[in-house]
């Protein structure tokens, strides 16, 4: 057989044990292990997912677990230029922080879907773009504002290499 595992990164929505990530990252899943900071390992189960919008929640089992939720901000009050930190766990690197500053609003973010049950495109509305850097792996993590407010989900990178070329796109947290 073929064993294929993909990483990507997410967020703790509340203390029921429910986790925001992209679709992208889940979709296809046969099973899913969330690592927190702290190095606890468990299994989640998808919830729900909105192909439309990248978005997915998965749940894990909240006994016994430090679940701190996020604080989420108000993307509709992002302005371009204002400083943001990406943090998710690019190339499995834990943890990871990205500073950079809001590049651009209101972009429209064409994704290609091609998962075995659609081959249609669609596009997200009012995608934050950011040069923060973000890397394979950064997917489903967050964007924060300077006072830690998540404004966005990291959803995809604009580059001919796979890797940071300072062009990010963001799902804002109006949508989430």
């Amino acid at each position: 057989w073929t064993t294929i595992s993909g990483e990507g990164s997410g967020f703790v929505w509340n203390e029921d044990g429910y986790i925001v990530t992209n679709n992208h990252v889940v979709e296809n899943a046969f099973e899913i292990t969330v690592i927190f900071a702290d190095g606890t390992t468990t299994k989640a189960e998808i919830v729900g997912t909105d192909p439309q919008s990248d978005l997915a929640v998965i749940k894990v089992d909240p006994k016994g677990l430090p679940l701190v939720p996020v604080v989420l901000g108000d993307s509709r009050a992002v302005a371009v230029g204002d400083l943001v930190i990406a943090i998710g766990n690019p190339y499995g690197l834990s943890g990871t922080m990205t500073q950079g500053i809001v590049s651009a609003l209101s972009r429209s973010l064409t994704v290609d879907e091609t998962s075995i049950f659609s081959r249609t495109n669609y596009t997200i509305p009012d995608i934050i773009q950011t040069d923060a850097a973000i890397n394979p792996g950064n997917s489903g993590g967050v964007l924060v504002n300077v006072t830690g407010e998540v404004i966005g989900v990291t959803a995809a990178i604009k580059s001919s290499t796979d890797s940071n070329a300072g062009i990010g796109f963001v799902i804002p947290s109006h949508i989430v």
